[in-house]
This record gives C-alpha cells, sequence and structure tokens, in this order.
C-alpha cells in the first residue's frame, strides 16, 4: 500500500519533476563544458624529490603500499609535514612521533574533514559530541565486556572457517562475514535470524556505504578526471534513489532523512574537499535509503543490550534519530576489521617461520603475532584531520594553515625506522619498540580494538590448531580503488592443509 502511495504522488508531481530534470541535465552539460582538463602524469613517485596528489589516488602505491610507506621514510625523514603537490592545502604526515602528536592534540586538528559541520559519525566528532554520544556505546566495547560473546565468536569462526575449508567461501568472504556476524552479536541480535544471504546483504550495503563516503586516497579524484557521461549517471542515480529517499523520509520524518542524507551540489559546484566517492559510485545511491531503513529496522527490534540502550535514548531525547543511525554505521563498518583478518590470513600463508612459533607456543606468542600484523599490515593505512586552529607548537618548516588537510600516514608512522628495527620485516621479537598506531590515539581511539583483538586471537587460535599449513592458492588481488587507504584484499584464496 505504501509503494502504491508513493506512485501515485509521483504520478501527481511528475509535471514538475519532469521539467527539473531537464534543467539539471543542462546544468550538467554546462558544468562539464566548464570543467578543467585533467592534469597530465607526473611519473613514478621513486623518480621524484616531492609527492604529488596522483601518488594518493594511484591504484598501483594502494598495491604496493607498504613499498610506499618505506619510500617516504628514506626519501623525507627529515620533515613534519609533507606537502602535496597538485592539492593546495594537503600535507601529510608519516612519522610516528608527528601522527601520534596531532592525534592528541584536538584543540588544533579536527578528525571531520566537513567544515560545515553536517552530521558526523563518532570518531568525527567534536569532544563535547562525542563524550555525549559514547556514553552509550563504551561499556559495551571495553576488553571485559567482549569477553562475555567470546563463545558465540568462536563458533562463527569455526562455522566459517569449515566454509573456507570446503572451498565455499575466499579469505575476503570468510573474514566479512566473521565481523559483521560478531558485530550483530555485539549489538545484541540473534544470529539465528540471519543466513548467508541475509547477513551478506547486510556486508553488501555497508561497503555501498564506504564507497560512497569516503574520498579515495584521503583527497578523492579530481572531478575533472570524471568523464562527461558520468555527470548523466550521477543524474539517473538521484532519479533512481527518489522514490527509496521519499520512502524513509515517510517512515524517519523529513528531518532525520535530511540529516543523513544531507543533498550536496558538489557536482555543480566543486568544493575544494572533500571529494567523496558518491560521484564515481552514482549507481550506489539508492542504497542509502535502504540501508538506514535496515537501521532503523534493527534498532526497533533490539529487546537487550546495546541497541535498547541506543532505543531508550532516543527515546528520551539525549540523541537525535539521526544520529543514532549513523552511529550504527560506523558500530557496523566492516572492512577494516575484515582487512585486519585478511592480513592475518595471509601472513600464516607468507611466514612460514612465524606460523611454526606461533603453533608450537599459541598461549605465548600469539599476541605478539597479532601486534605484528596490525604492526605492518594496517587495515586503515591513513586517516585524514583538519588544521583548525594554529598552536605555538606547530610553527617551524613547511606547516598547514587553518582549513588546511592533513592527512597521517598509520601505516608508514608503523613502519618508523627511528621507533621499530628492520621495521618492513616480521618479527616476533619486538618486546621493547611501542604499540604501533593502528587504533589511533587520544580521544578517538578505535572503539572496536578489542573486539577486533579477540577476533583475531581466536581466528588465529583456531587455525594454527587445525592446519599443520596454510599455503596460498593461486594469485590475490588487493584493494586499490575504495575508501580513504584500506590495506587488505580484493581476492585472497588460501588452501588450510589439515594438521
Amino acid at each position: 500500500m505504501e509503494h502504491l502511495d508513493l506512485m501515485l504522488l509521483w504520478q501527481q508531481h511528475h509535471a514538475v519533476v519532469a521539467p527539473l530534470v531537464g534543467l539539471l541535465l543542462f546544468i550538467c552539460l554546462m558544468a562539464d563544458s566548464c570543467r578543467k582538463k585533467p592534469a597530465k602524469p607526473v611519473g613514478p613517485y621513486r623518480d621524484r624529490n616531492y609527492l604529488h596528489h596522483q601518488d594518493l589516488v594511484d591504484p598501483e602505491v594502494r598495491r604496493h603500499h607498504l613499498d610506499f610507506n618505506a619510500f617516504l621514510h628514506q626519501s623525507f625523514s627529515r620533515e613534519r609535514f609533507l606537502e602535496v603537490s597538485g592539492e593546495p592545502g594537503c600535507f601529510v604526515a608519516f612519522s610516528y612521533a608527528t601522527c601520534k602528536e596531532v592525534m592528541n592534540d584536538h584543540s588544533c586538528f579536527s578528525s571531520n574533514p566537513f567544515p560545515d559541520e553536517r552530521l558526523v559519525a563518532l570518531n568525527t566528532m567534536s569532544k563535547a559530541d562525542h563524550s555525549r554520544v559514547l556514553r552509550y556505546v563504551h561499556k559495551h566495547y571495553t576488553q571485559d565486556e567482549v569477553q562475555t560473546i567470546k563463545d558465540q565468536v568462536q563458533k562463527v569462526i569455526e562455522a566459517h572457517t569449515e566454509e573456507l575449508s570446503a572451498g565455499k567461501a575466499d579469505v575476503v568472504l570468510w573474514a566479512k562475514r566473521i565481523h559483521m556476524s560478531s558485530t550483530l552479536i555485539r549489538l545484541g541480535l540473534d544470529l539465528a535470524n540471519y543466513g548467508s544471504d541475509a547477513l551478506d546483504e547486510v556486508i553488501a550495503l555497508n561497503d555501498a556505504m564506504v564507497a560512497l563516503v569516503a574520498p579515495l586516497g584521503g583527497v578523492g579524484p579530481k572531478y575533472e578526471t570524471l568523464p562527461w557521461h558520468w555527470r548523466l549517471w550521477v543524474l539517473i542515480g538521484l532519479i533512481r534513489s527518489f522514490l527509496p529517499v521519499l520512502s524513509m523520509a515517510f517512515q524517519l520524518g523529513i528531518a532525520c532523512t535530511w540529516r543523513i542524507i544531507r543533498p550536496d551540489a558538489t557536482v555543480f559546484f566543486p568544493p575544494k574537499r572533500p571529494r567523496m566517492g558518491l560521484w564515481w559510485n552514482p549507481e550506489l545511491l539508492s542504497l542509502v535509503p535502504r540501508y538506514f531503513l535496515l537501521l532503523h529496522a534493527l534498532l526497533v527490534k533490539g529487546d537487550d543490550g546495546l541497541l535498547k540502550g541506543l532505543r531508550e535514548a532516543v527515546e528520551s531525547g539525549d540523541l537525535a534519530l539521526a544520529e543514532c543511525l549513523t552511529l550504527m554505521v560506523q558500530l557496523m563498518v566492516n572492512m577494516t576489521s575484515a582487512n585486519a583478518l585478511c592480513s592475518l590470513v595471509f601472513r600464516l600463508a607468507s611466514e612460514k617461520e612465524a606460523f611454526r612459533q606461533v603453533s608450537e607456543d599459541i598461549s605465548g606468542t600469539a599476541d605478539r603475532f597479532i601486534q605484528e600484523v596490525l604492526r605492518l599490515d594496517a587495515p586503515l593505512q591513513r586517516n585524514p584531520r583538519r588544521y583548525i586552529k594554529a598552536g605555538a607548537k606547530w610553527t617551524g618548516g613547511r606547516m598547514p594553515f587553518e582549513g588546511d588537510q592533513v592527512l597521517l600516514f598509520l601505516g608508514a608512522a608503523n613502519m618508523d625506522p627511528a621507533v621499530y628495527k628492520d621495521p618492513q620485516q616480521f618479527r616476533l621479537d619486538r618486546h621493547e619498540e611501542p604499540p604501533p598506531l593502528t587504533f589511533g590515539s587520544g580521544m578517538h581511539y578505535c572503539l572496536g580494538s578489542s573486539l577486533v583483538k579477540l577476533e583475531l586471537r581466536l581466528a588465529l587460535q583456531h587455525l594454527c590448531s587445525r592446519c599443520q599449513s596454510i599455503e596460498l592458492n593461486g594469485d590475490f588481488e588487493r584493494l586499490a580503488d575504495v575508501d580513504v587507504g584500506n590495506w587488505g584484499f580484493r581476492r585472497l584464496n588460501v588452501r588450510l592443509i589439515s594438521a
């Protein structure tokens, strides 16, 4: 009945909408005719003594990010901030000390990439909003609290590892299903209600949101790299999402829908930054309202635990519904945690001596193995910040100005030769070295770190107990075209050799 009402509404207003669509099409074509020509390639980064915008979005750099991290230290070790050529107002920080200092300085640096203070996720909120929202979820992600779901997560890992062993899934799907299942358990939902198809649908919707929102490489490609027909695809994507957005507005309210969707005119009046992925993935736009309606349905179903607390916070008015649903998006982000699980399996397959050591002494070496995976294979290699206020300690040399962007290369910080001996080597004897910055530092330290570490430890124990060895099966494909700096796999197949 609801869809019938929507169709009647469309029929009543199509006489107005059709001319507007034509006008938008005309503006698209005019905007395309006035845009700049794409910049000429500047050549491989190893042949230059500077960093360029093209390096940040180059898929080859993303596929070989560890080599790029080492290059930064070899070539620019004296630089506190490295200015990015071809991207005015953009800097890179890659040393351990500078990255940690920036993450801890919330008065000078903001993790919100939007200067207009639009609705953002927990990890990009101001200190006041962060404290207000965090109290509803933090207690559910402490190390002790996460241990209460250990047995459930263990069963999930065992079940999905059987599928991996039988060839019914590759490592990427195995990892995504494990973390999404663990997340649903942590939210207080019954996994019995989610078969593999339903689980995969949630995973696909989650991945789509990442592709739409995140600026590729931390800055995004230049608008002039879009071929003209993509303007039309964006328009088609907007048209296709019209009825789903209308349905979302009917169910969640216009104000809530507006705060979440926040229509953006950057395709016509491009801002400096951030250049989000929606203009390169317009076919995914109609999935946004579908995902938020799914999250709202989960929120309503939550009878206990975390979801119940969030629902009560919305009912009391302490959390806006839009804030709550956006928070749930972040709690269910799957890609980075799946990256960590994939890297765990990859290192077990490629680091034979380390596999032998951890198999022989799982209790004594498991934590060190996991720590080294998180250090060398940081699942999110880059983290953006915005310089919002000048500080006395941020002076001297080439420094950002207020409003400039600073990309923190966390993966490179974890390979800082001033901190780690033989930083490119996978070693289990790093007893005296500081922990990596993989989960961040300061106020926005990763909320789900204890859950991820639990998954990694249980997966490591299970794989070592059942496998004599793990072998790579054919070629693998690295992620190279999504998010700020995901370091993971598009495809990874292995053979589990039984003990």
